[in-house]
């Protein structure tokens, strides 16, 4: 994946990427995961732009970066519930998730982003982050373990916070 800092660009490339869909609208194959192939479109659409060099400035996340995460609007709150208190609970957990991920590295965080957030399979990611299916499931793991040692957790109760987070 690649990381832009400029949000009008990458605004514009999504564009660029619905505009090309529907003027291409009739050879296009039928897809089983839209939203890994709209993945896909973006992360090329950026490499191309990338590649005009008076467009705009865009590092490989292999590189020295961040990879910024962004939580749905009330992510930080549980579900609708009567009890305060249970509220506040998991509101706690999700802000000691955030700040448990400012521990990993960018891949790591982009692989749970991907995982998790987004629900895209192993040979997903793999492709698009560029790395086997193999290596997806090793990073997965480390990053999985190493959230779990920032955060004094279970593997169990991590995986249910993520879900949580998702919701």
């Amino acid at each position: 994946m690649r990381r832009v800092d400029d949000r009008d660009l990458v605004k514009d490339s999504i564009q660029d990427i619905f505009v090309r869909l529907w003027t291409n609208r009739v050879r296009i194959k039928p897809t089983d995961n839209i939203k890994y192939y709209l993945l896909h479109a973006l992360k090329n659409q950026l490499i191309n732009v990338a590649k005009a060099p008076a467009r705009s400035r865009v590092a490989s996340i292999e590189e020295a970066g961040d990879f910024i995460m962004h939580f749905p609007p009330g992510a930080e709150h549980s579900p609708p519930d009567t009890n305060l208190l249970r509220k506040e609970e998991h509101g706690e957990q999700a802000q000691r998730l955030r700040e448990a991920l400012d521990g990993l590295t960018a891949k790591q965080k982009e692989i749970i982003y991907l995982r998790y957030f987004e629900e895209l399979s192993y040979e997903e990611i793999a492709a698009i982050m560029n790395i086997s299916v193999k290596g997806t499931y090793k990073l997965l793991y480390r990053a999985l373990d190493a959230l779990k040692e920032i955060m004094k957790i279970s593997r169990k109760d991590l995986l249910l916070l993520l879900i949580f987070l998702k919701g």
